[in-house]
């Protein structure tokens, strides 16, 4: 029971927070992935339903069940259909089978969340064993305690283990300016209550040396975010340069003439078998 609700409440917990984004699955194809021909956005292929991305013969089959479970005349309509016209079985899918899909929806998206707990968990364990030791004890005990636990600690190291999956320099540089940061404000607070001139001097050096180091670091992470933007604008500029080219290619006179008949052609195909008169 214990088990159960700790990851009931771990999964609200990080739904309510969309801790770690999600790729963009909307990004618009390249140039040079649509130069092939200027009527491409005539005949581009439709924009499929999100759920297409997963729909597997597994998938297919499991929602099949649910519908024939609710209808099952409508059910075989269906594998009729699959046979004869893919396309629009997976539409007609897409109505009838609504409840099915939102159910495997459902849990994709906490299998995805789940692996993403288990990671960060897995993460701190290495990174900061004490605090995940901490974490574990009071799991099965407190799941309520565990979320609220786990919570502030996805504040305090979040960012430094998204960091750590998209770029692990980047990563190892904010944890250990974390851990300079975490020893600078130690140390402040020794320095206030020691008495002893030299045992505050030798605080005060190893603060130097922290503030030195600390430095270093901020100026490698702009570095890194300089080295980012950097491949971003040479990705931009290669994009640049293909639609460049695209428009200078299609600007020609004579291929012009030949899109535009063979384009005529195209769209006029079989009329004249129909006895289609121009004239």
């Amino acid at each position: 029971m214990h088990t159960h609700r700790t990851a009931l409440l771990i999964g609200v917990f990080l739904l309510a927070g969309s801790l770690w984004p999600v790729a963009n699955a909307n990004a618009q194809p390249a140039p040079s992935e649509r130069a092939g021909d200027i009527w491409d956005e005539d005949t581009a292929s439709p924009t499929y339903p999100w759920w297409y991305r997963w729909l597997s013969d597994e998938m297919v089959d499991r929602i099949m069940k649910g519908i024939a479970q609710r209808d099952p005349a409508k059910a075989r309509e269906l594998a009729e259909l699959r046979k004869k016209d893919p396309e629009q079985f997976k539409t007609e899918l897409g109505w009838h089978g609504r409840k099915e899909i939102e159910e495997i929806s459902r849990e994709r998206f906490e299998a995805r969340r789940q692996r993403r707990h288990d990671d960060f968990v897995e993460w701190l364990k290495t990174n900061y064993p004490q605090d995940e030791a901490e974490l574990a004890k009071v799991r099965e005990k407190d799941p309520q305690l565990y979320v609220r636990n786990l919570e502030h600690l996805l504040e305090r190291y979040g960012r430094i283990f998204e960091a750590y999956s998209a770029n692990p320099e980047l990563g190892d540089v904010l944890k250990e300016d974390y851990d300079l940061r975490k020893r600078r404000d130690e140390i402040l607070q020794q320095m206030r209550r020691e008495r002893s001139g030299a045992r505050r001097h030798a605080l005060g050096t190893e603060l130097q040396d922290i503030v030195a180091r600390r430095y270093d670091l901020i100026v490698r992470r702009k570095e890194i975010a300089y080295e980012q933007l950097q491949k971003k604008l040479e990705e931009i500029q290669r994009l640049i340069e293909e639609s460049k080219s695209e428009i200078v290619k299609w600007q020609d006179a004579e291929l012009k003439r030949e899109n535009v008949r063979k384009r005529i052609e195209a769209l006029t195909e079989g009329m004249n078998r129909r006895g289609f008169k121009w004239d």
